[in-house]
């Protein structure tokens, strides 16, 4: 029996290791292909906690109607990351609410010229709840 299961091992072994390694990036993470065409999104971001009392003043005075800075002191958040190990704010370090991230981007030419071209947007490390907003437009569709 027990030279059956090293056999078995031996076989199943390598194959189970390159599945493994396969699954690295994370299960059904898009990938490059000539089909699908990825655009990263990472690096520095606009970034503002509403530190109002109730939370709300960013949805309340529309914050995504105009650029983030236009609404009070923002600074620069690498993305990904975690807002509360970046600065050394105590508020910041220590804040449960709603945060602000804005980052123009180009899409490729190719994503506007055919108005079927399905563009998806993945969220890759909103942990709690999260709302899209798109040219100004709340997106409540797309809540995470």
């Amino acid at each position: 029996m027990a030279r059956g299961s090293a056999v078995a091992w031996a076989a199943l072994g390598p194959l189970l290791w390159g599945c493994a390694l396969g699954l690295q990036g994370g299960m059904l993470y898009p990938q490059e292909s000539p089909s699908r065409e990825c655009k990263e999104l990472d690096g520095l971001w606009s970034f503002r906690a509403d530190f109002s009392d109730n939370r709300r003043r960013g949805f309340e005075e529309q914050w995504y109607r105009r650029p983030l800075w236009e609404s009070g002191p923002t600074m620069d958040m690498p993305v990904p990351s975690s807002f509360n190990d970046i600065s050394q704010d105590w508020r910041l370090r220590h804040f449960v609410g709603w945060v602000w991230y804005e980052r123009e981007v180009i899409l490729p030419e190719r994503w506007t010229q055919d108005l079927r071209t399905r563009v998806v947007l993945r969220i890759g490390s909103a942990h709690s709840y999260a709302i899209v907003v798109s040219q100004g437009l709340l997106c409540p569709e797309h809540i995470f």
